[in-house]
């Protein structure tokens, strides 16, 4: 008791500090929208080739499922640790603790993955407009000093700038997509990009497509990082998590069969192995003259989608701090509840990350690379909510359970989510993205390794994970638990 004492008063978030237009605004941000459909069509389409925008329909299907499984937990659990928290109310504290060891092994690529990417385009958008040779660390630099001092400014500072960041970038990018489907494309307006049968690469090849088609959409669940700071959080974050996917999946599904009528049906080749097709066609619609707008665009949602996914980042290592279970320094709040140590742990570690992994594979490799970690180590985790909201419910409001939305939604999600895992495995990748299978087998292998440590020689850690936040919410002392259950067994 003593020592959830001490958890609770050294962090505490600060309550009420954002509306539900906030959690949004943060959770589109942290999706990235410029971001993704620049960086993610090229990958994506090398596996989906023309039908692209079907991998998108499949990962919007998958991205609702599994947003509906998070609002089924957030509406019970409100807190800022998110899977880990879910996760060890439906598994137990073991498997708890394993959620959030993958889901921060994966929310830490964030921060290397989007450095690099910034660093690289920030570079190239400089000596084309200004004609001015600045190395792309150097930039990678300044905007993780930048993205350190919203931070540091508290989540409301960070809502309010991804908000105006997030409008910016859409209302470009759709000014794109409207001018091509204006011009008709290259050859004519046509659904043929939504028949599964114009993958490039057949059935793993729709793998591929969806694997990136589900990075395309990480961020959306970072609304569940938000439960602790939201205004009526059990109400607010579903009604984040269904917005972001809603409004943000729709622009994605637009923009894949945008590209596609953009290339053409004959010109499949061309659209799968244009590692830049956002500035072709872009060229090719708007002329060489605007690429810059595009470049800038896609500049502004980087920075946006860095600011609202450290801010999720972070709340996790927070709340795995708080409970003790890394370094407890990481789960103390400064100032007005701001978790500005964790903050500033991860800054150095996401600067040290996207400076080494640029120099080894070149910053866009970097981004590959780390996006690949982040896809395969969020799709493990949406499988593993889904699985857990079936036992949470099941055993804690047995009178609440719908066979549907807590039964047979979260399988279909989860059955869903094996065809990007399969897509990654088979055919073998390139180096180095064919390590990550291996690496994340690693990490979890060094979880349980962890886990027995802690089991054996500090079992008190284990008996205060999942109990921050839960301890605190008045319908946990309402639930309906089956005969010889408890909450956090």
């Amino acid at each position: 008791m003593a020592l959830l004492q001490q958890q609770n008063r050294f962090g505490r978030l600060r309550k009420d500090a954002i509306s539900v237009i906030g959690a949004v605004a943060l959770a589109m941000a942290f999706m990235g929208p410029a971001t993704s459909v620049f960086f993610n069509t090229a990958p994506a389409a090398s596996g989906a080739g023309y039908a692209l925008p079907f991998a998108l329909i499949l990962a919007l299907i998958v991205s609702v499922l599994v947003a509906s499984a998070i609002g089924a937990f957030a509406q019970k659990i409100p807190t800022a640790g998110f899977a880990y928290t879910f996760n060890t109310h439906g598994f137990g504290k073991r498997g708890g603790f394993l959620s959030g060891w993958i889901l921060v092994f994966s929310y830490a690529m964030v921060g290397p993955m989007l450095l690099s990417a910034i660093g690289a385009l920030a570079e190239a958008f400089v000596q084309s407009v200004v004609h001015v040779d600045i190395p792309w660390w150097v930039f990678t630099v300044v905007f993780a000093v930048l993205v350190w001092g919203i931070g540091v400014l508290g989540v409301s500072r960070t809502a309010t700038t991804a908000l105006i960041f997030l409008a910016l970038e859409v209302g470009v990018m759709l000014s794109l997509f409207l001018t091509i489907l204006v011009k008709g494309g290259a050859q004519g307006i046509s659904l043929q990009p939504f028949n599964p049968l114009h993958s490039f690469g057949g059935f793993s090849g729709l793998g591929i497509g969806l694997l990136w088609g589900i990075l395309y959409f990480v961020g959306f669940e970072s609304a569940g990082t938000l439960g602790e700071e939201t205004r009526n959080a059990k109400r607010s974050i579903p009604v984040a998590l269904f917005t972001a996917v809603a409004v943000i999946g729709v622009f994605y599904v637009l923009s894949a069969w945008v590209a596609a009528v953009g290339y053409g049906s004959s010109h499949v080749h061309t659209f799968v192995n244009d590692g830049t097709p956002w500035i072709t066609l872009t060229q090719t619609y708007w002329g060489s003259g605007l690429v810059w707008l595009v470049s800038l665009t896609v500049l502004n949602s980087i920075f946006a989608n860095l600011v609202s996914g450290i801010n999720a980042t972070v709340r996790v290592l927070f709340a795995m701090g708080r409970e003790g279970l890394v370094s407890r320094n990481l789960g103390k709040t400064t100032g007005h509840g701001n978790p500005s140590i964790a903050l500033t742990a991860y800054m150095i570690f996401a600067l040290a990350f996207a400076l080494l992994g640029s120099i080894l594979w070149t910053p866009l490799g970097a981004y590959g690379f780390f996006g690949t970690v982040l896809g395969l180590g969020i799709v493990i985790t949406y499988i593993l909510i889904n699985l857990a909201l079936i036992i949470f419910y099941r055993r804690n409001y047995p009178a609440e359970f719908s066979i549907v939305r807590h039964g047979i939604l979260p399988v279909i999600a989860s059955l869903l989510m094996l065809l990007p895992i399969y897509g990654l495995l088979w055919p073998i990748p390139a180096y180095p993205n064919n390590l990550v299978p291996y690496i994340m087998l690693a990490w979890i292998v060094i979880g349980v390794v962890y886990l027995v440590f802690i089991t054996r020689r500090r079992p008190q850690l284990l008996d205060t994970m999942g109990r921050v936040m839960a301890d605190e919410t008045p319908e946990m002392g309402e639930r309906q638990p089956a005969a010889g259950t408890a909450l956090a067994e």
